[in-house]
């Protein structure tokens, strides 16, 4: 009966079912291949893919051919089709940024990063343009063997051979990886830091900073008293002062956060932290770092009010300081502001980094520096 009212049978629904599952998951397969085909271009072959990436790419993958293969089979009309693709990508690629993938990882994986944002568009293709070109590709052949029908053996011949060449495209593909490594570091360098170098890193030399870095503080204070204020200036007073400047965190250092201090320098001694901020951050780019690392400045102009509040838990600081007449910062040389994209710096390559400044700048005359143990900090003045 069922046959004869022209309804489809129980089996014709599960077998159709089946082969549409069949298709969405071959459409995730062939996206998924896609991804990691033109991922792994930028991964060199020393480097490997973090599995759970993997995972996540398939789960991707998946979810997209599922989407795309059943969405573009419930919209008839052409433009809807359209319209409902761009929306999708839209809302595919604020998921993608919202769930942190473009900040997974680092520089091996800009392919991926590339490939994945591409994947709805390469799936609509597929999904759109597939079943015309295959009849197109299907009407070449038999004009070109003149055939009258697809059983023909040179007509299965054919698509047998579409087959293998996409099978050897895939493998072919494969066989690039690694070939645009360094392509995809200066990719994602030029992306998060604006330029691109190639400089290599090299070992620093161990040094004695303590016996380097020994300017005592009879030494400082005479040059705190020729460069800096007259006396030590009182805590309303500093706001209004002329001959102060406010320091901030800014793009070269970071000021952290002051308890017997306040963030006040004469200009030659705010020109000279910055200016350390600054070589810091260019040799860092020269060794192949990213430029945006920050020094930490934890001390800087004390008033008459602080110091004699430091002198009752601290015995051993002086009435009479450097930090009282704004040419004297203390800059720490184990925290540092580490930027969040691109290649970072170990804590030791920034310690070594920041006293080959200091030295160029003590050579230089431009400071003088005081390597503190306890403190954990160089004691410079400005000269």
């Amino acid at each position: 009966m069922e046959e004869q009212t022209g309804r489809p049978i129980p089996y014709d629904d599960s077998f159709k079912r089946k082969i549409r599952t069949i298709k969405f998951l071959l459409l995730g397969i062939i996206l998924y291949l896609f991804a990691d085909i033109i991922g792994k271009w930028f991964v060199p072959t020393w480097e490997s893919v973090p599995g759970l990436f993997s995972i996540m790419i398939w789960c991707i993958s998946i979810a997209l051919g599922f989407i795309l293969f059943y969405g573009y089979r419930s919209i008839e009309s052409r433009g809807m089709k359209i319209a409902a693709a761009l929306t999708f990508y839209v809302l595919y690629l604020i998921i993608l940024k919202l769930c942190g993938f473009y900040r997974y990882g680092n520089a091996n994986l800009s392919g991926y990063r590339i490939s994945v944002t591409l994947l709805p568009v390469i799936g609509s293709l597929i999904c759109l343009m597939t079943r015309k070109f295959l009849k197109w590709y299907g009407a070449c052949i038999k004009r070109l063997f003149n055939l009258e029908t697809t059983h023909s053996a040179w007509f299965i011949g054919a698509f047998i051979v579409l087959g293998a060449l996409l099978i050897f495209l895939f493998i072919g593909g494969y066989k690039l990886s690694g070939c645009l490594g360094q392509q995809g570091l200066d990719l994602y360098q030029l992306r998060t830091e604006g330029e691109i170098n190639h400089n290599k890193d090299y070992s620093e030399p161990f040094r004695h900073y303590d016996r380097i870095f020994n300017d005592l503080n009879d030494v400082q204070l005479e040059a705190a008293k020729k460069n800096g204020l007259r006396e030590a200036i009182r805590q309303e007073d500093v706001a209004e002062s002329r001959k102060l400047r406010k320091i901030e965190t800014n793009r070269y250092y970071t000021v952290e956060e002051l308890t017997h201090s306040m963030p006040y320098l004469v200009p030659k001694a705010a020109n000279l932290v910055e200016d350390i901020g600054r070589a810091f951050q260019d040799s860092l780019f020269n060794r192949g770092y990213n430029r945006n690392h920050r020094i930490t400045v934890t001390s800087v102009l004390r008033t008459r009010e602080q110091v004699t509040q430091l002198r009752k838990s601290n015995v051993n600081s002086t009435e009479n300081s450097c930090h009282c007449y704004g040419t004297t910062i203390d800059i720490s040389y184990y925290t540092f502001q580490v930027p969040e994209y691109g290649r970072t710096a170990s804590v030791e390559k920034m310690r070594q980094v920041l006293m080959q400044v200091m030295y160029d700048m003590r050579k230089q005359g431009r400071c003088y520096v005081k390597y503190e143990k306890q403190q954990s900090c160089l004691h410079i003045t400005v000269r």
